[in-house]
């Protein structure tokens, strides 16, 4: 019984894992680093990617742990 409860419990946390990850499929992290928030806004509006360019048109710098910045693409 504690098997089917706990495969139970596995099952649907995939579930919601799924859901998660579909819901932030329109955004994407740019490879490479920003020391500062100004070096990573100064670029954000000039990315061009070399596939799909145009579906993505927003762009955010956002801080992680570790104080550097990353840039981020969505629509």
């Amino acid at each position: 019984m504690k098997r089917i409860l706990a495969a139970g419990a596995l099952a649907l946390g995939g579930l919601t894992t799924t859901a998660v990850g579909v819901a932030h499929a329109d955004e994407i992290q740019v490879d490479g680093v920003y020391s500062t928030l100004a070096s990573c806004e100064v670029d954000g509006p000039h990315v061009e990617l070399a596939y799909n360019d145009r579906a993505y048109t927003h762009w955010d710098c956002r801080e992680h742990a570790d104080g550097l910045y990353y840039l981020y693409l969505s629509n």
